[in-house]
């Protein structure tokens, strides 16, 4: 009887051995299929996808119009802010604009250009705008590429010089559509840069020029000890003045001609 009766509880247990594995198996199918569901249904919950980084405008802007900006500025600086200067002092092959200039001795000069800041703006937006519209054009092709519908109406820029930095603001109106749609009406860009400052020295040099004849060099240097400047004397009158900032090295040129003495007239 004892025999018979391990013999029956042994069956009884492997049959709950069976059925539990069964049940067991039954449950990961269950859970596979709805997981197989749930990944068709509802593909965005499911496994991470791979997206591409998101364009921004403003860096795609920048990297792409800042090769420009550099050349055209320090072409401008090297001739007193002009691109093609009238009026100019040819030294060593180089033409530098006047920025304060009389042709009489013994006379204060006349100041040939009093904003200077706002006319290298101007000479600055003029040269970039090609390259800045290519550049727009660019953004929107690589917007196209990555699966976006892109609206650009007619575009123009403005740049500021600012203190620490430039700045061009692409007045582009910009409509892009994908899954949700997104306008711009512009982008601004920044570049570091101390031209400004370069810029208003050069404007208080002039107002020394134009009133006494002259500015001391040395004054400057005391108040601004990232300024180096060096003034160049003419035997006809005429001096060259080169402000260079020593940290980031950008300079700006011109020349000036004011209380001139004729030749023996010391």
């Amino acid at each position: 009887m004892r025999r018979n009766n391990y013999k029956e509880w042994n069956a009884f247990f492997e049959m709950v051995n069976k059925r539990g594995q069964l049940a067991i198996f039954v449950i990961i199918a269950l859970i596979i299929v709805g997981a197989v569901i749930i990944l068709l249904l509802y593909p965005k919950i499911g496994l991470p996808q791979m997206t591409s980084k998101e364009l921004s405008p403003e860096s795609y802007l920048k990297s792409c119009i800042e090769p420009e900006i550099k050349p055209a500025i320090e072409n401008l600086a090297k001739q007193g802010g002009y691109s093609n200067p009238e009026g100019v002092l040819e030294y060593e092959g180089e033409k530098i604009k006047y920025l304060c200039w009389t042709s009489e001795y013994y006379k204060t000069c006349v100041v040939q250009q009093p904003m200077i800041k706002e006319h290298m703006e101007k000479e600055i937006n003029e040269i970039i705008l090609p390259g800045s519209q290519e550049c727009l054009q660019e953004l929107k092709s690589e917007y196209e590429k990555r699966g976006y519908s892109v609206s650009l109406l007619p575009s123009d820029i403005n740049v500021t010089i600012d203190p620490h930095k430039i700045i061009v603001e692409f007045k582009a109106p910009m409509t892009i559509s994908k899954e949700t749609t997104r306008t711009f009406n512009n982008f601004n860009i920044e570049i570091k840069s101390e031209m400004y400052d370069l810029l208003m020295l050069t404007t208080s040099i002039i107002d020394y020029e134009s009133t006494l004849g002259d500015s001391e060099t040395t004054d400057y240097i005391s108040y601004y000890p990232d300024l180096s400047m060096k003034k160049i004397k003419l035997s006809e009158g005429s001096k060259i003045y080169t402000l260079r900032n020593v940290i980031t090295n950008e300079s700006f040129r011109f020349a000036s001609r004011s209380l001139s003495w004729p030749p023996g007239g010391y």
